[in-house]
């Protein structure tokens, strides 16, 4: 089970918030540690200067002990460790706590790190300004590092007070995320048959592209949804009608007692469950066309040896018609195309054509090689489709006045179907100076050299 977004945008901006504070904090604690260091340096320093006028001032009486008296009902804390020594290396005053040796080694002016009983400790080094005598300042670094922690957590309470922030961030979070528990609210509650769009105000700019995405998908089920209802309307009706005319003639046959009877009857329910059969492949054939089934795999065709295969399916039908059939192919033509989907096309041209073609009549299959394309042209010599009706004829169940129910309806259908998926091009034109039709399709093709 996924994770809510609302517990991975908590979790990211927690994640983000806990590592900069741990950042902000780690350099204020730098920046902290590195100002008290500076601080406690510059306060030796100050003490130094102090004592070095202190020193000269009283450098005749050679009497510090009050210095020390007063450091010590001063508000200084941590009373630091102090030496004066003369030119000649006497040690002429030290503090209670100071060693009779030096505090440090090093008698240039500056800082040093020592070790005293065990203990580390920061040295400031001077002369005075007669260089009579050298001052020595020093505090335990232990001490140093108790205030140093205090005066960072000090510096960094103010951080603390960040972290009840996550409170807040939640409630911002749940704030940020009620359009979306509206949209959730308003598709949950809706009905299976409410594909309407999902209104955009007071939607969130953010899941604008999300709500379009949504629409547009309802917008495709919708339309889905139309042409499934209209297809099985219309093929429930279209198949109910040789479904019951066989299913009268079968009863008509039991029912008789004379054998010739029972025997036309028959044969009249064969006729419709031929027709049946024939509109239930059609109908299979149009669910494979359909935009949401999966995508056909195309290859490369024989266009010749698939158009000579299906004519010879034909040519028992319009040999029994007495219509001449013709397989115009000069030269072999590649089509990359769906081999099964193309020969349908050729079958329904066919099919339709010896339909309206009468005796003694003809029908001419052309495969004609174009630069960048083949054009398969079906021509024959029946009563046509007149000009109010071209545009009509490829609707699904349409069929041309007068033709008894021949047919299925759905041949034509098919055809433009086909060829839309190939990227093909279909018209209907009358034969020139002569009675009939001509169907034209011209698919982009592969020519064979």
């Amino acid at each position: 089970m996924g994770q809510s977004l609302r517990f991975r945008l908590l979790t990211l901006i927690l994640i983000s918030f806990t590592i900069g504070w741990l950042i902000i904090s780690g350099f204020a604690w730098w920046r902290a540690t590195v100002k008290a260091t500076a601080l406690f340096d510059a306060q030796l320093s100050q003490l130094a200067d102090i004592l070095a006028v202190v020193t000269t001032h009283e450098s005749g009486e050679q009497d510090l002990h009050q210095f020390d008296a007063d450091l010590r009902h001063s508000d200084v804390p941590y009373t630091p460790l102090f030496q004066v020594w003369s030119d000649s290396g006497h040690l002429l005053v030290r503090g209670p706590q100071a060693p009779h040796s030096p505090l440090a080694v090093n008698t240039e002016w500056g800082y040093s790190d020592e070790i005293l009983n065990d203990s580390r400790i920061r040295v400031y080094t001077r002369t005075t300004a007669d260089n009579r005598h050298r001052i020595q300042v020093a505090q335990e670094v232990a001490g140093r590092q108790i205030q140093l922690h205090a005066f960072v957590r000090s510096t960094l309470t103010p951080l603390l007070l960040a972290l009840p922030m996550i409170g807040l961030l939640w409630f911002a979070i749940e704030r940020a995320l009620k359009p979306l528990n509206r949209v959730a609210t308003e598709i949950g509650s809706r009905s299976t048959d409410n594909l309407e769009p999902i209104t955009r105000a007071h939607i969130p700019t953010e899941i604008t592209e999300l709500i379009n995405a949504i629409n547009g998908l309802f917008g495709r089920l919708q339309a889905s949804l139309e042409r499934y209802n209209r297809f099985t309307a219309d093929a429930a009706h279209e198949l109910r009608t040789p479904l019951a005319g066989s299913m009268a003639q079968i009863q008509a046959a039991l029912d008789a007692s004379d054998a010739q009877v029972q025997k036309d009857s028959l044969h009249q329910a064969l006729n419709g469950l031929s027709k049946l059969h024939h509109l239930m492949e059609q109908l299979l054939t149009i669910a494979k066309l359909e935009p949401d089934v999966a995508e056909p795999v195309f290859t490369d065709i024989d266009l010749n040896s698939l158009a000579v295969e299906v004519a010879s399916e034909y040519a028992p039908s319009a040999l029994e018609k007495g219509v001449n059939l013709e397989l115009v192919a000069p030269e072999p033509v590649m089509l990359n195309g769906v081999r099964e989907l193309i020969a349908v096309t050729v079958r329904n041209l066919l099919d339709n054509a010896i339909r309206a073609t009468s005796k003694g009549g003809s029908i001419i299959v052309s495969l004609l090689p174009q630069p960048g394309s083949v054009l398969l042209q079906v021509e024959d010599s029946g009563v046509g489709i007149p000009d109010a009706e071209k545009a009509s004829v490829f609707e699904r169940f349409h069929r041309l006045p007068g033709t008894k129910g021949e047919g299925s309806g759905l041949g034509l259908s098919i055809v433009r179907s086909v060829v839309a998926l190939h990227n093909g091009t279909l018209s209907l034109q009358d034969r020139e100076n002569r009675q009939g039709l001509c169907i034209r399709i011209e698919f982009p093709n592969k020519t064979l050299s």
